[in-house]
């Protein structure tokens, strides 16, 4: 009996003899139900490369319908995935029956795969799925991280990380190497005590104790020492970073040596200003042309009655005299446009109360290398009662000068008419007549001269 008579008895012996073609189609339709199914992307290939089966999933990821693709040789379609991992992975799996698993690119959809596949029979079943958002997510994670390393090793400024519970150096970076004068292998096997004066150690057991706390941004002034011994004065700034699996602390370190010792120089200096300005009564002042700033000794108060010692060039201009103020200031560009160190000059400047004084201002113009004016330090000298005294005299020569004046030109007149009157009356002492009519005219000479003799004296009063 034929198996198309065995399956179409149904009433004889043989009706329990199982449909297999039915159970096959049964068998395969359930089988593509669990690929179609399937989250993963998924296709089969005969050992030719040519494609039995393609799900949905691949449809849609790889813009590929499987009426297109069935039936045809995988490479031929892809020809643009044989110089990728796709070709040599899919190729090892099938040659040396292995199971493979990889990642790669695809430019052609611009999509990151995730790929299994492993050899079926006489062919290859190929998974695979979008790793592209975790792939980005990955990549950008990277980056990230390496800009905190470049950050890290590119810092000009020393950093380090260190251990919290062994105190050792878990890495630094090179301008610690640089400043310190330690190499990397050398840095790595000492701890932070290392760099640190030996007469340091119970400060640094307090700092670690009191300034050091996990999970806070930590800031301390302490001492370090160097390679070749110099002790320098830094200023500590860290926080805590978990470093390879180890809590840790992550260090900057702002070396402020050359700032300090500025600071002391600087307040030398100021003790020295000061010492110097205790010895003159002049107000004394220090003009530095990049901030602006002018600073003045105590003679500021006790000439002009000004409080501050601290202001700025533009409330030196505003107590300037406004008649005085253009003739100042081009003096000072003067001076300055030819290179000229020494600046003299007299203007008047204006009290606390409102009023003015004379003063006669003595400066010091110091320029840079490249001969711009950078500071000017003066003294300004009350000249207000010389030039009170000067300008008395000159009051006085005035005076002199108009009552000479006076005594050539006003006197010379009614003196003339009274010499001339009396040689007259001389002549005519027998004419009484005559020397009758001569008497009023000498009064009234008389009288003339009285009045420029009264003249004479209001001047000189």
């Amino acid at each position: 009996m034929t198996h198309q008579q065995i399956k179409s008895n149904r009433t004889g012996p043989y009706t329990l003899i199982p449909d297999f073609e039915q159970q096959l189609f049964l068998y395969q339709k359930r089988i593509s139900n669990i690929l179609e199914s399937f989250t993963d992307a998924f296709f089969e290939v005969d050992s030719d490369w040519t494609v039995t089966y393609w799900n949905k999933e691949a449809e849609r990821l790889l813009l590929m319908p499987r009426t297109d693709i069935i039936g045809r040789n995988l490479w031929e379609v892809y020809a643009d995935a044989i110089p990728l991992k796709f070709y040599t992975e899919y190729h090892t799996a099938m040659t040396q029956n292995v199971s493979v698993r990889f990642e790669e690119f695809f430019p052609a959809r611009q999509i990151w795969f995730e790929v299994t596949a492993f050899p079926t029979g006489n062919g290859l079943s190929v998974y695979f799925k979008d790793i592209t958002p975790s792939k980005n997510a990955t990549t950008l994670l990277e980056q990230e991280k390496q800009k905190y390393i470049d950050l890290f090793n590119l810092s000009p400024v020393p950093q380090w990380v260190y251990d919290f519970k062994s105190l050792k150096f878990l890495d630094v970076n090179e301008a610690a190497i640089n400043h310190y004068g330690y190499t990397r292998k050398e840095f790595l096997s000492m701890t932070i005590k290392d760099i640190r004066p030996a007469e340091d150690a119970s400060v640094l057991d307090d700092t670690l104790c009191t300034n050091v706390i996990p999970d806070f941004f930590n800031k301390s002034s302490v001492r370090h020492k160097k390679k070749n011994g110099e002790i320098v004065f830094v200023c500590v700034e860290g926080n805590s970073v978990n470093f390879e699996g180890k809590d840790a602390g992550m260090v900057m370190v702002i070396d402020r040596t050359t700032e300090l010792e500025a600071a002391k120089a600087l307040q030398e200096s100021l003790k020295r200003f000061e010492t110097v300005s205790k010895a003159t009564s002049d107000a004394i002042w220090d003009w530095n042309i990049l901030t602006g700033e002018m600073i003045w000794n105590q003679g500021i108060k006790g000439i002009f009655g000004h409080k501050k010692t601290c202001c700025t060039e533009q409330w030196w201009q505003e107590h300037v005299h406004p008649e005085d103020l253009e003739k100042v200031l081009q003096k000072f560009d003067s001076l300055i446009k030819n290179q000229k160190t020494r600046l003299k000059m007299e203007y008047r400047f204006q009290c606390a109360d409102g009023s003015y004084r004379f003063v006669l201002d003595r400066a010091f113009i110091i320029f840079n290398a490249a001969g711009m004016p950078i500071r000017i330090i003066g003294s300004m000298q009350d000249i207000t009662d010389r030039m009170n005294y000067l300008e008395a005299i000159e009051i006085q020569n005035r005076r002199l000068r108009e009552i000479s004046w006076i005594q050539s030109h006003k006197v010379r007149s009614p003196l003339a008419k009274i010499l001339g009157l009396v040689a007259l009356i001389n002549e005519s002492k027998t004419d009484l007549q005559a020397i009758n009519e001569l008497i009023p005219m000498l009064q009234l000479s008389a009288d003339e001269l009285d009045l420029v003799v009264k003249e004479i004296l209001q001047k000189t009063e």
